[in-house]
């Protein structure tokens, strides 16, 4: 019988940890891979230089070790049109992601590229599919998982982060049956809930992100940093003030994609920035004055163990 694992990749230190795991320990791999096995990763454009050095490296290994890695960019079609990347959506509505604002950038950036290249690369693989138009509805995943089984996704949470695990439709449910009357969001689609079975190993293994970290520096292959989002708004000031050193022309393009936004909504009361009420200037100031006793080295060991992609939920 036919089965899919998919690692669901972000070149971090989570998913890092697995793939490493599932290349060098047999028994881990036989306990999360479930017949064939793809890493997959969508491009956000916004990422950092050391993370698509890291992307790069990753892609040899895998090639080495005779797994396949698809890595998709928006050029592909498996982005939605308005989200080519992270800062197409700032140029193209002269906005910004914001603390204050929904967080829409994970799913229309990472989680609705890869379910749209799986629908494809199943059609593809499985089913023969020619087509030059991607499929839509997901209708192979549907297929596959109901002639094969639920699809397996890994996905990288360490254990402690617990409560980035999205909640499933069986609470929905029993939220709904305890009150009738009251209309319950639903979490996740219905066919997500029907033919998606997420994995989380590093929880099941008990693996924090310092756990994670040991385990990678014993491989000898490369430590990544967190990744995360050059202009994700839930950056430390620790790590805006990382940016600002190592990266200042980034920096300096976030502050004029948060000006602009401001200017496009100036006759309304509340005009949120970046992060509130405040300006990035003005959060940078602040940095400097906390913490910018802080030695480049010591700026980077902080970046190394903080990832501001912990608010995400999958």
């Amino acid at each position: 019988m036919k089965r899919l694992t998919i690692l669901s990749f972000g070149a971090g230190q989570d998913s890092t940890c697995i793939l490493y795991r599932i290349i060098r320990d047999p028994d881990f791999r036989q306990r999360y891979v479930q017949g064939d096995f793809i890493v997959v990763m969508s491009n956000t454009g916004n990422e950092h230089p050391h993370t698509y050095r890291h992307i790069r490296f990753i892609k040899t290994l895998c090639s080495d070790h005779h797994i396949p890695f698809f890595f998709l960019n928006s050029s592909m079609g498996y982005h939605p049109r308005t989200w080519l990347s992270l800062i197409y959506q700032y140029r193209r509505n002269n906005n910004i992601m914001s603390l204050m604002f929904p967080r829409t950038c994970t799913d229309n950036l990472k989680i609705k590229p890869i379910y749209n290249f799986l629908d494809h690369y199943i059609a593809q693989t499985y089913y023969g599919y020619q087509g030059t138009a991607i499929p839509k509805g997901k209708k192979y995943i549907k297929r596959f998982s109901s002639e094969y089984g639920k699809i397996r996704i890994i996905l990288g949470i360490a254990a402690g982060e617990e409560k980035r695990i999205k909640k499933t439709n069986r609470k929905t449910l029993l939220a709904r049956q305890l009150n009738l009357f009251q209309k319950q969001k639903r979490t996740q689609p219905v066919w997500m809930e029907a033919s998606i079975q997420k994995v989380y190993p590093l929880i099941e293994q008990s693996m924090d992100r310092q756990a994670c970290q040991q385990y990678i520096l014993q491989t000898g292959w490369p430590l990544p940093y967190p990744s995360n989002c050059m202009m994700c708004p839930f950056i430390s000031k620790p790590e805006l003030l990382w940016l600002f050193r190592n990266l200042p022309a980034e920096f300096y393009k976030w502050v004029v994609y948060e000006q602009n936004k401001k200017k496009r909504f100036n006759n309304r009361t509340v005009n949120y920035g970046v992060k509130g009420g405040k300006t990035l200037s003005e959060i940078l100031q602040e940095a400097i004055a906390e913490f910018g006793h802080m030695s480049d080295q010591e700026l980077d060991q902080y970046k190394m163990s903080h990832g501001h992609c912990v608010q995400s939920s999958f």
